[in-house]
């Protein structure tokens, strides 16, 4: 049986970094329980910025029917095809890492240091390219046995954690790679269920006693997920938490709002992806179910809204009631992102562009842009608080998190402000 957290009551939302819930998150994610296999599927389902879409595999040893046995004899094995990097990745003690690992990394690497550890790093993205000819280097046939001994501890090309640039190699000052698990430093890492590593986002890779995972165990080998996905990995959902990822967010109220009221349903069945940006579809979305998705005739000639999408009649309805003009005479760009102001204006003009009585009290407003009078009704009214008492950062993407904000505190004008700033 997993642990079950109680620390907190509040229905979850919003960032998992903001400072009002740091501390109560940090104890959720040392209080967590993982089975070797909950490691794997925490990996396997996390949810992670900066990953491209699952390309063909890279050419192995120039054979085509060569490559497809070993990659056939690796998926039995249990490897998985992984993403690459679609952002820039940050050098990092001369590896390159995705920038959430490469701070983690850091922090984890300081954190050793202060406890007397010698933590280094030896190991982080490695291209397709690269993979292969490591695995060429090792492998001593082509038959079945030689490529299942080198797959004991080489990826399959295209199959490898650090082509993601979130898994990376460590050693020690007295023990090297294959050796790391007798590392004082291991045992400093790996103590109460590696409740260190944890504490920075990460999880061991390939974890003793997992079966049919790909390599043997390797205690060298750590990923980087994030708080989020670490708490989603043991807690799963409950009716109290319906979204694993927003456990101890100081919006709780707001999602919470949002899934009783039916406007969303998360971007999966067990997460919100509260960081995420907020697209002009689920924009559209979030307030036709808002406004109790009123039917519409609305035609539209939008060519990248089809007939059938989730969003196309809210689109209509923002069509109809002249909410939207689309971002041209053909397009709406359903999967663009949404600045904030761009999401205040849609929803001052679901308000009816009710005319505010002074200027918005941001020092970073155009006061002759067009979201002026948006951004200056929504802080009289207060349905936003702005980022900073004195910034409401316009052109900075809106945040599933945001939006919630922004919609809860409309339907509650009047009311007092909790939660999260927004």
């Amino acid at each position: 049986m997993r642990i079950r957290l109680t620390l907190i009551t509040l229905t979850v939302f919003a960032s998992l970094t903001a400072p009002a819930s740091a501390g109560v998150v940090d104890d959720a994610v040392a209080a967590t329980a993982h089975t070797p296999q909950e490691y794997l599927d925490t990996f396997d389902s996390a949810l992670l910025p900066g990953l491209a879409n699952i390309v063909d595999p890279p050419s192995i040893t120039g054979n085509a029917e060569v490559d497809a046995r070993i990659r056939e004899l690796g998926e039995a094995r249990g490897y998985v095809r992984r993403a690459e990097p679609s952002q820039d990745l940050v050098w990092t003690d001369g590896v390159l890492l995705q920038p959430d690992a490469s701070a983690a990394w850091e922090a984890l690497q300081a954190s050793a240091r202060a406890d007397g550890q010698t933590l280094i790093l030896t190991s982080g993205y490695r291209s397709g390219s690269h993979q292969a000819s490591l695995m060429r280097g090792r492998i001593t046939g082509y038959d079945d046995a030689a490529i299942e001994a080198v797959l004991d501890v080489v990826a399959v090309p295209g199959y490898s954690k650090h082509h993601t640039g979130y898994a990376l190699d460590m050693k020690s000052d007295t023990h090297v790679l294959f050796d790391f698990a007798d590392s004082p430093e291991y045992a400093w890492l790996a103590e109460n269920d590696f409740e260190r590593a944890k504490a920075h986002g990460f999880i061991p890779s390939y974890p003793d006693g997992i079966v049919n995972a790909g390599p043997n165990p390797e205690p060298w080998e750590f990923v980087w997920v994030g708080a989020a996905n670490i708490l989603c990995g043991d807690l799963g959902t409950t009716d109290g938490e319906p979204f694993c990822d927003t456990f101890g967010s100081p919006f709780g109220k707001d999602v919470a709002w949002m899934l009783d009221e039916g406007i969303t349903v998360g971007c999966r069945d067990d997460r919100f992806c509260t960081n995420e940006n907020v697209s002009r579809a689920q924009a559209a979305t979030f307030l036709w179910r808002m406004e109790e998705m009123p039917a519409t005739t609305a035609m539209i000639d939008f060519e990248d809204v089809p007939s059938n999408a989730y969003y196309t009649e809210a689109v209509r309805w923002m069509v109809e009631n002249r909410h939207t003009n689309g971002t041209s005479l053909t397009t709406f760009s359903p999967d663009d992102d949404l600045t904030r102001e761009q999401f205040v204006t849609f929803l001052w003009r679901v308000a009816g562009e009710p005319e505010p009585t002074e200027s918005a009290p941001f020092v970073d407003i155009d006061p002759d842009g067009y979201a002026a009078a948006a951004i200056a009704w929504a802080a009289e009214v207060g349905v936003t608080t702005g980022t900073s008492p004195t910034e409401f950062s316009p052109r900075a993407t809106a945040t599933r998190g945001q939006a919630a904000a922004f919609l809860h505190r409309f339907k509650l004008l009047g009311t007092p402000l909790t939660g999260g700033v927004a």
